[in-house]
């Protein structure tokens, strides 16, 4: 009797992942034979410029060229590469986390050194790691007696330690409960039409009078395009309609969307779009080249960073 209830169910597990995977290769299907069959004009390597960035400097320096025109601010800097050396002997765990990361290790680890320099957090500071995932960066900060939390979607609503649970875009904190915020290689990941938008407004509200926020890098390139994993349900994945939809074709597959804007999307839809209490100007690393024969077989793509902060701070 007991090898029949075992028969059973077996059988019965076998037909729920027959059915299971009927269904999931009845809805992915037509999607996969989209993705196989599309031209070079639906994929990202066609429109991407950071994939390889050496090669396309000219566009980069064109890209600034047009943010300025738009009335977009635009400082030019340089990363001080002995500082962020310095830096990462400093925050070692930072280090050690990317340690695995490959050819984008040190780029990881940039980002973090940027928005530390560039929103001069310290002590004084409440500090939120916006799309933050299984970062240790606000563990790494509170370590250094720095009040600091991290925030993604994941998490279990609300606040529980340091994680917050929230959508980035609607954190249901209250207002003016923290003086930074910033997001490294986050915001373009922000599924949906109107995320970015919705965040530039809610960082408003969530920044007290000395708040900054960074968001970095800022993907600008020369078209506004949103990348979209061929393996990945998109059914209820909503897009942009002003934005060219197309195909992610490098190894980042399971990632299931990224937004790259034009320097006018990036105008009409953020720029525009931030608070009248805030003030925003764009960084531009000119020297990035030198960060990567620095460190050989890196790609580094932190050309742009968004920077904004209250106005009564930007004075």
């Amino acid at each position: 009797m007991f090898s029949s209830v075992k028969r059973s169910v077996r059988t019965r597990i076998a037909n729920i992942v027959r059915e299971e995977v009927r269904k999931t290769l009845s809805e992915m299907l037509p999607q996969l034979l989209e993705f196989h069959g599309s031209p070079d004009s639906e994929r990202q390597s066609y429109y991407d410029h950071t994939k390889n960035p050496l090669q396309n400097l000219d566009t980069f320096a064109s890209i600034k060229e047009e943010l300025l025109n738009l009335g977009v601010p635009v400082q030019e800097a340089e990363v001080d590469i002995s500082d962020f050396e310095r830096w990462l002997e400093t925050f070692t765990e930072i280090r050690k986390h990317y340690a695995f990361g490959g050819h984008v290790a040190v780029e990881k680890c940039l980002q973090h050194y940027l928005v530390f320099r560039y929103l001069r957090i310290s002590a004084d500071d409440v500090y939120i790691d916006v799309g933050a995932q299984g970062s240790p960066w606000a563990a790494a900060l509170n370590r250094r007696g720095i009040r600091s939390y991290r925030l993604d979607l994941s998490y279990r609503g609300g606040i529980h330690g340091l994680d917050i649970g929230a959508d980035a875009g609607d954190t249901k904190l209250p207002e003016g409960f923290a003086s930074v915020l910033s997001a490294q290689d986050a915001f373009e990941n922000f599924v949906g039409e109107d995320t970015d938008v919705r965040f530039v407004r809610e960082a408003a509200r969530v920044l007290n009078q000395k708040g900054r926020y960074a968001i970095v890098p800022l993907y600008v390139d020369t078209t506004y395009f949103i990348t979209v994993s061929p393996y990945l349900d998109l059914r209820d994945v909503a897009i942009d309609h002003t934005a060219k939809r197309v195909w992610r074709d490098d190894k980042y597959q399971s990632v299931p969307f990224s937004r790259h804007y034009s320097p006018a999307a990036f105008k009409n839809r953020i720029f525009s779009n931030i608070s009248e209490t805030m003030a925003g100007k764009v960084f531009y690393f000119r020297n990035l080249p030198d960060v990567m024969r620095h460190f050989p077989g890196q790609r580094i793509v932190s050309f742009f960073m968004f920077y904004c902060q209250k106005t009564d701070q930007a004075r």
